[in-house]
C-alpha cells in the first residue's frame, strides 16, 4: 500500500482535517482507497473518501489542516 500526499507533498492518512483546493470544503479523511492503484497513480486517482461528505478526492485537490 502506498501513501497518499496531498498537493503539498504532506503524507495523508485517516483522521487528518482537510481542505479541497478552491472551495471551503473542509473534511476529516475516513478512508484512502488506494489498494489496486500503482504508486504514480495514487496522486491523481480519486481515492480519498471523506466523513460526512459524498464522492471521493484526488489526493493532490486537498490540502492537509491537521489532525484531530
Amino acid at each position: 500500500v502506498y501513501t497518499a500526499y496531498e498537493r503539498y507533498r504532506n503524507p495523508l492518512e485517516t483522521g487528518c482535517r482537510v481542505m479541497q483546493n478552491g472551495s471551503r470544503l473542509v473534511g476529516t479523511v475516513a478512508a484512502i482507497h488506494a489498494d489496486k492503484l500503482k504508486r504514480e497513480e495514487v496522486r491523481k486517482a480519486k481515492c480519498v473518501e471523506l466523513k460526512g461528505v459524498n464522492g471521493y478526492f484526488s489526493p493532490d485537490d486537498l490540502m492537509r489542516l491537521g489532525r484531530i
